[in-house]
């Protein structure tokens, strides 16, 4: 395949009205290398190729052959146009879907330990299995144990989570390393943190505040605890305030 980077970077240069002393300022280069490189004379070093690249707009396969790299291809699918969605880590495919707008897609996450792994989706999150890292979704979010923190829209689900929580919805998972935020109950193990909750709160210990917009069901809690109604535990070592009972238990 003949190479055609003289060529390109002319052209290219020339379409979006960029001197050769623009671009040669920009790569910090010699306008003296530029017009080379455009007369074939000379090639640019091979570490500037992807800045050329980005500054004019183009890729490195465009810069040698005049032709814009193509789309990665998986030859195991077929080309009937259908919309799938595949998920990988690195080159390995661990799935594939294709698109319903009423089916939820099940994240594949790997046996082998891949190191930190944080997850964003735009949408609900169902992973079977834990996340190492960080989880976001703008929806719900159903999964093992999470290795940071845990942020969803609507309702959480998961084992131990080891950094802070916040839901738009209910809470439901074991320990927690942080605090807990949730737009309804929460219902969890213990509780590294404070909690504040919409509705009713059932956990063990709670190393900070606790606030609920209904009943308090706790072990210890190490701060103050403030509920609308009432209030179940074993200990507050700060203030209480409820509209109704508190009753320590054994």
């Amino acid at each position: 395949m003949e190479i055609k980077i003289s060529e390109v970077i002319r052209q290219r240069r020339r379409t979006m009205d960029i001197s050769q002393e623009t671009l040669a300022d920009h790569l910090g280069v010699s306008v003296q290398a530029v017009s080379k490189w455009e007369t074939a004379a000379s090639y640019p070093d091979i570490t500037l190729l992807p800045k050329i690249a980005e500054y004019l707009k183009t890729d490195i396969n465009a810069l040698f052959f005049g032709t814009e790299a193509e789309p990665a291809v998986l030859c195991e699918l077929p080309d009937d146009n259908k919309l799938r969605i595949v998920q990988c880590i690195g080159s390995k495919v661990l799935s594939r879907e294709e698109y319903s707008p009423n089916k939820r897609i099940m994240l594949e996450l790997p046996d082998n330990d891949i190191g930190t792994l944080n997850v964003e989706i735009w949408g609900s999150a169902d992973i079977d299995g834990d996340i190492s890292g960080a989880v976001t979704a703008g929806s719900v979010i159903n999964c093992g144990n999470v290795g940071g923190t845990a942020n969803a829209g609507n309702t959480i689900s998961c084992g131990n989570i080891a950094g802070g929580v916040n839901a738009g919805d209910v809470v439901n998972c074991g320990n927690i390393a942080g605090g807990v935020s949730a737009g309804d109950s929460i219902n969890c193990g213990n509780v590294a943190g404070g909690i504040s909750a919409g509705d009713s709160v059932n956990c063990g210990d709670v190393g900070g505040n606790v606030e609920a917009g209904h009943d308090i069901n706790c072990g210890n809690i190490e701060q103050s605890a403030k509920a609308e109604n009432d209030i179940h535990c074993k200990k507050i070592n700060g203030d209480a305030e409820c509209g109704g009972n508190i009753i320590y238990e054994n």
